[in-house]
């Protein structure tokens, strides 16, 4: 059976048990298409391996027709397109769009939705481009007709009505400018997102806090709010610092989406042996912060915070997918040249000629179930108390702040 659909322009489309709406972001679609794995039969990840950031991040479901366009930066849905309109069923408030393999026509598209002013054509693909805000419909052209006839599609005669190619939702009035709106705050019922993470490397070439910008909807009950939009968005900033207590961190930032106890330390046979034996005597264990994209490993003695990992959840790295994209920015405020601060889409290059570092150590990781790692392994670099973790692509995949003490 197909999959069915009702669309809403400018926002996304819905069935009675999956959900996509412009803004989502990238990890919560996932996670609506494996709990529907015994409906959507393939699903494909695609992204450019080499520079992530050059083009969208996109999750293809070939046999359902339906393609989804995430934004490289945001990592939030920003267009939806019907790639294969036989291979779906689409609803339009309660008008059939298309259904058991039936393309919808010029006319179709026309009685349903209405009247509009006239297509454009796009000389360069050979399409009839038929837009209404949020949506847009494409239609093959015929390439014999002469460039005079193609003022719009209400000025071209057709033998019979053409039938629709492609379909896109997206938010704005033109899907080349569209950008992917904020997230919906459906998404923060029980999840804590982060507007920007915030560190200052200081004079003693440490870095020991993070400041955190949270973004608040505070829904308001009088009329003249609702008339305004009936929310209010607000900014609340939050400290988290090395050496904070477990009940600091929790009464801030809230209970973690999951708790890790931390197993044998391989980077163990480093230390001097007193420390070895101690800290055979306790588990250290991680607040993980999957929405924030950060860890949070707490001495598991003292119950206070070792370090603090922040992640960049590029795709071609082993950890994508588990994490949100933490959008840190580190400063360098005592470095003279104009590359001074360290953000989430900082290529290595870009950093690695103005900080003092040693040789990188490789980290190649491997898991239990599978021994492979499609992705290699990616190189460490210690720059003051942070180690900056690079991809083989040269972009930044974690960066873990540490106790020096």
């Amino acid at each position: 059976m197909p999959l069915e659909f009702e669309i809403m322009p400018e926002r996304g489309m819905t069935n009675d048990s999956m959900e996509f709406t412009l803004g989502m972001p990238f990890q919560f679609a996932v996670t609506t298409l494996r709990k529907q794995h015994t409906v959507v039969k393939t699903v494909h990840v695609i992204f450019n391996e080499q520079d992530p950031l050059e083009n969208d991040l996109i999750v293809a479901l070939p046999s359902d027709g339906l393609r989804l366009y995430f934004d490289p930066f945001s990592q939030t849905l920003k267009v939806i397109e019907i790639a294969d309109l036989s291979l779906i069923n689409l609803k339009y408030c309660g008008s059939v769009i298309s259904h058991n393999g039936e393309v919808p026509s010029l006319d179709k598209i026309d009685h349903c939705f209405g009247a509009t002013h006239p297509g454009v054509y796009d000389a360069v693909n050979q399409m009839f481009e038929l837009k209404f805000r949020g949506l847009q419909f494409q239609f093959p052209a015929d390439p014999n007709l002469i460039s005079s006839q193609m003022t719009g599609l209400g000025a071209i005669q057709f033998s019979e009505p053409p039938l629709v190619s492609k379909l896109q939702i997206y938010t704005g009035n033109n899907l080349l400018e569209c950008t992917a709106p904020p997230v919906p705050p459906q998404y923060f019922y029980g999840n804590i997102f982060a507007e920007k993470v915030e560190g200052i490397l200081q004079d003693d070439y440490k870095l020991t806090e993070l400041k955190f910008t949270f973004i608040r909807e505070d829904v308001l009950n009088s009329s003249a709010a609702a008339a305004r939009g009936g929310e209010k968005r607000t900014r609340v900033e939050r400290w988290l610092r090395i050496g904070d207590t477990c009940d600091r961190v929790l009464s801030d930032f809230g209970a973690p989406n999951k708790m890790f106890y931390k197993p044998d330390d391989k980077m163990r046979i480093h230390t001097p042996s007193g420390s070895r034996l101690n800290d055979d005597k306790v588990s250290h264990y991680f607040l993980n912060y999957f929405t924030l994209g950060v860890d949070v490993l707490m001495d598991g003695e003292k119950h206070t915070v070792k370090k603090i990992i922040m992640h960049t959840n590029f795709p071609c790295h082993y950890h994508f997918n588990i994490y949100h994209r933490c959008q840190f920015n580190i400063s360098l405020p005592h470095i003279e040249s104009g590359k001074q601060s360290i953000k989430p889409f900082t290529k290595w290059e870009q950093i690695s000629d103005i900080c003092s570092h040693d040789k990188p150590v490789v980290l190649t990781r491997a898991s239990c179930d599978n021994n492979t790692n499609p992705f290699g392994p990616t190189f460490c670099y210690n720059i003051a108390n942070m180690i900056i973790e690079v991809m083989q692509n040269s972009y930044i995949a974690s960066v873990t702040i540490f106790d020096t003490e």
